[in-house]
């Protein structure tokens, strides 16, 4: 599998969540492109739940451990979003290896 992720987002008609797709492996360098891709998409649509499917995705423990933190804290990483801003992420997680 690729370390280059590929990336889909989906949000549904009536604006309420958006289905962030995501396949290949996931690095603890990778990861922050999930994150800016969570942070633009939470700022264009305000109080929008993000899903983040990994199902077909390898995820490596670090990035994992920092996705659940988010998704529990509500707020991106420090450095992904330098305004806090609130975010509902929820998690698909990858299958087990």
């Amino acid at each position: 599998m690729p370390h280059k992720l590929k990336v889909v987002v989906r949000l549904d008609m009536d604006l309420r969540s958006a289905l962030i797709e995501v396949r290949g492996i996931v690095t603890s360098r990778n990861v922050r492109a999930l994150y800016a891709i969570a942070r633009r998409t939470n700022a264009m649509v305000p109080h929008v739940i993000l899903v983040v499917d990994l199902r077909y995705a390898v995820v490596q423990a670090e990035p994992l451990d920092e996705l659940t933190t988010s998704s529990r804290t509500g707020r991106l990483p420090a450095g992904s979003d330098p305004f806090n801003a609130p975010c509902e992420l929820r998690l698909l997680e990858p299958a087990a290896a």
